[in-house]
């Protein structure tokens, strides 16, 4: 039996909390909106969202599903996903 499971017993046997105590974000409302018309996230960095040029996501989504302006928009986590799994394949993006 090695040192952490030993400390666990003693915790146990001692009457204190054994479970694990995860941090859990607590996320407020967002800034910006995800630059996907028909999603509903929240594309701040604090969310999980990530700045991606237009001319990237144009090559997933169709230009009238994509809403905003400039050269970079930003998407939501589950939106990056999407996309990092649609370019995965493509060769244009490796270096």
């Amino acid at each position: 039996m090695g040192f952490k499971s030993k400390a666990r017993r003693a915790r146990k046997d001692a009457g204190e909390d054994t479970g694990r105590k995860r941090r859990s974000k607590d996320l407020d409302e967002g800034e910006k909106s995800c630059a996907i018309k028909d999603c509903k996230n929240w594309a701040d960095k604090s969310h999980g969202g990530r700045s991606i040029a237009f001319d990237n996501l144009a090559d997933v989504w169709d230009e009238g599903e994509l809403v905003g302006e400039g050269r970079r928009l930003a998407i939501c986590k589950p939106c990056y996903r999407h996309y990092k799994k649609e370019k995965k394949d493509d060769e244009s993006q490796t270096w």
